[in-house]
């Protein structure tokens, strides 16, 4: 098999797809649970601070979500092509 670029490429753009994608819906879901926290404390609800367990759990879920995601897409791509 030739190594050339249009043999990696589809690698590279669907792992960075996945990526983008992937961190986009990250802050889309943080922005409206940041504006119901906002309009919640406008009208004097007030929220409980999350445990460190949670908040250690929020900031691990996302970058293990994405690497299964790169990998995932990688190894079809590969079964794909082959």
């Amino acid at each position: 098999m030739n190594s050339s670029w249009a043999n990696f490429f589809p690698y590279f753009a669907g792992a960075l797809k996945l990526i983008v994608l992937g961190i986009g819906a990250y802050f889309a879901i943080k922005w409206h649970f940041d504006e119901e926290r906002r309009v919640r404390e406008a009208e004097g609800v007030v929220f409980d601070k999350p445990r460190f367990i949670k908040k250690l759990a929020i900031r691990l879920t996302l970058p293990v979500l994405l690497v299964i995601l790169v990998l995932l897409v990688i190894y079809a791509t590969n079964w794909y092509l082959d």
